[in-house]
């Protein structure tokens, strides 16, 4: 007998709480897709059309997703695969199935794919964040316990029945609406009328959700997991994406590549690294402490280069590079001078503060490449090598 009653999960005639907020984020995500589709010069129906397909097969690829590394709990119940009432879809599984089901859309309208998947980011990431109150509804996806009274407060922590009792957990579903209403925010006032390459609207979606997920799936105690209980499967994907979006913003300036396109790309694998070895740092191997500081500097000093040689590149100095980058180079700094004497302490929250400084680092190395960078900056730089070149010959 629990020590206070669980909350009701039906709202009326037997429909959960869960179900009404997928089919609000599914019809608010319609309104506001179409209203993209239309300023990308899509057929009126297309996004009607995608729903139709993509709901089904985001739900079965969002359920083999789960079970696939969740195989041996349902190896012993096969049809137990089929009872998705009891939870157990992944995110990152749902959104294979959409953009399977994307393609098959665009293919029978003969339209291009990147203005379809730019059309409906925005809604996707708010669908998401609607959801997850979903999740404290069904009790789920929160963190770790919470023993500090002074923080046993909401929205820093919710009280969750484990076994006969409630305890305080971590709010992570609340921390991971935070984060996707702040990432459809970007794409809605600052990305999707400035995008650069069709197809940039969802690649900063995947790009700011994977690293906002990478540090909150950390104090998950629920992830999908394999090896051990702390390698996190979705934290892997999550890296995994970032990583991807930025090589692509990378590949985009082949033509013209040298130093200072190729440092971001750099400070991105070591934050990366920075974020996993947090990770085992965190849950077993507390002697990695050292070595996740001395990345820090190690990123900061990365940085540092960044902004000298991307002045010495443009010949002048460049306000806007210095304003986008000290700050989380100060960041890194304030993080190695805290960790001083922490060796044996209880460092929970002080590696997520770092891997929140290693991801906003890779937020940050996204934008120089995709908008700081290129396009205009580069065609500058370019004509300008050109012009001290003709003038040598």
């Amino acid at each position: 007998m629990l020590s206070r009653p669980m909350l009701d999960r039906t709202a009326f005639w037997g429909i959960s709480y869960y179900a009404i907020l997928i089919v609000a984020a599914i019809i608010i995500g319609y309104f506001i897709s179409t209203s993209r589709a239309r300023k990308y010069g899509l057929p009126d129906d297309i996004i009607l059309n995608l729903l139709l397909l993509g709901i089904p097969l985001a739900i079965v690829c969002a359920r083999l997703y789960y079970v696939f590394f969740r195989f041996s709990y349902y190896a012993e119940d096969f049809l137990s695969i089929f009872n998705i009432r009891e939870g157990g879809l992944a995110i990152f599984g749902g959104v294979l199935g959409g953009l399977i089901a994307a393609k098959i859309v665009c293919s029978r309208a003969n339209v291009r794919l990147a203005d379809l998947l730019d059309a409906v980011a925005p809604s996707l990431i708010l669908g998401q964040a609607i959801g997850r109150w979903g999740n404290y509804i069904n009790m789920e996806a929160y963190g770790l316990r919470v023993e500090e009274e002074a923080l046993q407060f909401f929205p820093f922590a919710v009280e969750i029945p484990v076994g006969t009792f409630w305890y305080w957990q971590m709010a992570t579903f609340f921390y991971e609406f935070c984060w996707n209403l702040i990432v459809f925010l970007i794409l809605w006032f600052l990305i999707q009328d400035n995008r650069k390459q069709k197809g940039d609207v969802f690649r900063w979606y995947i790009l700011l959700y994977s690293c906002g997920r990478a540090v909150i799936e950390g104090l998950r105690n629920d992830s999908l997991t394999f090896i051990s209980d702390f390698v996190r499967i979705n934290q892997i994907v999550a890296g995994v994406l970032a990583l991807g979006v930025i090589l692509i913003f990378a590949f985009r300036m082949r033509d013209s590549f040298s130093l200072v396109f190729l440092l971001p790309v750099i400070t991105v694998v070591v934050a990366i690294v920075e974020v996993a070895l947090g990770e085992f740092e965190r849950n077993a191997y507390s002697d990695l402490f050292y070595i996740s500081q001395a990345l820090l500097l190690v990123l900061a000093a990365l940085v540092i280069v960044t902004m000298i040689v991307w002045n010495l590149d443009c010949r002048h100095f460049d306000f806007r590079c210095f304003c986008i980058l000290l700050p989380n180079v100060l960041f890194f700094i304030a993080l190695f001078a805290f960790g001083f004497g922490r060796v044996n302490e209880d460092n929970t929250y002080f590696v997520t503060f770092r891997q929140i400084a290693s991801m906003i680092q890779v937020i940050l190395s996204g934008y120089l490449l995709c908008y700081h960078f290129c396009p205009g900056n580069i065609s500058t730089v370019l004509s300008r090598k050109k012009r001290r070149r003709s003038v040598n010959e």
